[in-house]
C-alpha cells in the first residue's frame, strides 16, 4: 500500500531543519501530527520545530492545539534535561504514551480531543508526536529526507512498533537569479508558503544570507556556470571547465530542482546577463513551469527582440512572464516601483498561475 503525499509545509521544514539546528545549537522539540480523526486544522505530516515553549518555524493549524504543543514540548526538554517532568501529565491530553526513538531519547504520543479539552469548533482528534532533535539529529533527518526523495521510498517516522509513512514530493521551486532589493523582499513575501526558494548571485555583499529569511538558499556564484553545472545548458556545458571550476572548490552545489516545478525569476543587476538567462531558461529542453523577467516595458521590448535576433522562436517567447507582476483588470500591474510593493505583485502572480494549474 502506499503512503500518502507528505504535508508540503511539514516537508520543507525538514528539508531545512539544519538552518534552525546548526551545529552546536541547543536541541529543539520536533512536534508532529501522527494521526487525525473527524475534523482537524491541518493533518497528519504538519509539523512545527519549538525550542523553551517558543516556535521556531513550523505550525500544526494554531489556536489552543498549537499553545498545547509548545506548553508540551517544553516539558519533554525538561524532562530530557534531568529535571522535574512532574506536571508532564497534561490535563487536555486524554492520553500520553513513550517510547525511546533510534537516538536513544524518549519520544511522545499525546492525544488531544479539540472539542470540550480545547474549545476549538472542529471537535476532531489530534495525536501529536513530540521528539527532542539535536543538531546531528537534525540533519540525519535532512539526509533520511533527501533518500526518500532519490528512491521513491516514504520517508518513516517510528514509534512503539508503528509508523507513520509519507511520500515526499517535489516541492514547488521559485528559482530567484538577483539577490537585489527586489529578490530580498521578494523572498520575505514568500517564505510563508511550502516552497523552496533558492536566490543565485554572484556578489557576496548582496548574496548574504544574512538579508534573506530563514530557510532560504542562498548561493553566491555565477548564474549561468551553475545552470551549466545542473546541465540546463547542455551535456557540453555540464563538462565544461567553467562548469568544473565550480564544482572544484569543494562546497556542495544545491540540488538541482526539477524543471516542470521549477519558476524561474531573472531580476539581476545587469540587463545582458539578464537576456543569457532568460535566453537559457527559455531554451531548457524539459520546459520550466514558469520564467519570469523584471523590467520596464522598453527593456521587455529590447530583450525580445534581441532574442528573436539570436534565433529564440516565437513559441517560446510566448511562454515568458515579462514584465512580471501580477496585472489588474485594467491590465495595469498591480504595485509600483518599490521593492516590497514589486514582492507582493509577484508573488500574486504565482499564486495565480498555481491556482489556474489546478
Amino acid at each position: 500500500m502506499s503512503a500518502p503525499p507528505m504535508d508540503m509545509e511539514g516537508q520543507r521544514l525538514l528539508s531545512r531543519l539544519t538552518d534552525w539546528l546548526p551545529p552546536g545549537a541547543a536541541p529543539a522539540v520536533l512536534v508532529t501530527i501522527w494521526a487525525v480523526q473527524g475534523s482537524t486544522p491541518r493533518g497528519p505530516g504538519a509539523r512545527l520545530l519549538c525550542r523553551g515553549g517558543r516556535l521556531l518555524a513550523g505550525t500544526i493549524g494554531g489556536g489552543h492545539l498549537e499553545e498545547e504543543a509548545l506548553r508540551e514540548a517544553a516539558q519533554c526538554e525538561t524532562a530530557a534535561a534531568g529535571g522535574n517532568d512532574a506536571e508532564a501529565a497534561t490535563p487536555t491530553a486524554t492520553e500520553v504514551r513513550e517510547d525511546a526513538d533510534a537516538t536513544g531519547q524518549t519520544a511522545r504520543l499525546c492525544r488531544y480531543p479539540l472539542g470540550a479539552q480545547l474549545g476549538q469548533c472542529c471537535g476532531g482528534i489530534v495525536w501529536l508526536h513530540y521528539r527532542l532533535v539535536t543538531p546531528a539529529g537534525a540533519l540525519a533527518l535532512s539526509h533520511a529526507l533527501d533518500r526518500a526523495r532519490q528512491t521513491g521510498q516514504p520517508l518513516e517516522t517510528h514509534f512503539a512498533g508503528e509508523a507513520l509513512r509519507e511520500t515526499p514530493t517535489a516541492l514547488p521551486t521559485v528559482l530567484i537569479f538577483g539577490a537585489g532589493h527586489v529578490g530580498s523582499a521578494l523572498a520575505r513575501v514568500l517564505q510563508p508558503l511550502p516552497w523552496r526558494l533558492l536566490v543565485v548571485d554572484h556578489r557576496p555583499e548582496w548574496a548574504d544570507r544574512v538579508r534573506f529569511p530563514p530557510g532560504t538558499e542562498v548561493v553566491c556564484t555565477e548564474p549561468l556556470r551553475l545552470l551549466a553545472a545542473w546541465g540546463w545548458l547542455g551535456a557540453q556545458a555540464q563538462n565544461s571547465q567553467a562548469a568544473q571550476r565550480l564544482t572544484a572548490h569543494g562546497k556542495p552545489l544545491p540540488v538541482a530542482p526539477p524543471p516542470l516545478a521549477t519558476r524561474a525569476l531573472v531580476m539581476t543587476h545587469d540587463h545582458a546577463l539578464d537576456r543569457d538567462l532568460t535566453e537559457v531558461l527559455l531554451r531548457v529542453p524539459e520546459q520550466l513551469d514558469f520564467v519570469g523577467l523584471i523590467g520596464s516595458a522598453s527593456k521587455i521590448a529590447v530583450t525580445q527582440q534581441r532574442l528573436r535576433q539570436r534565433g529564440v522562436p516565437d513559441a517560446l517567447l510566448a511562454r515568458l512572464h515579462a514584465p512580471i507582476g501580477l496585472r489588474l483588470a485594467d491590465g495595469q500591474l498591480l504595485g509600483n516601483k518599490l521593492p516590497g510593493q514589486i514582492a507582493i505583485s509577484v508573488a500574486a502572480q504565482l499564486l495565480a498561475h498555481d491556482q489556474a494549474a489546478l
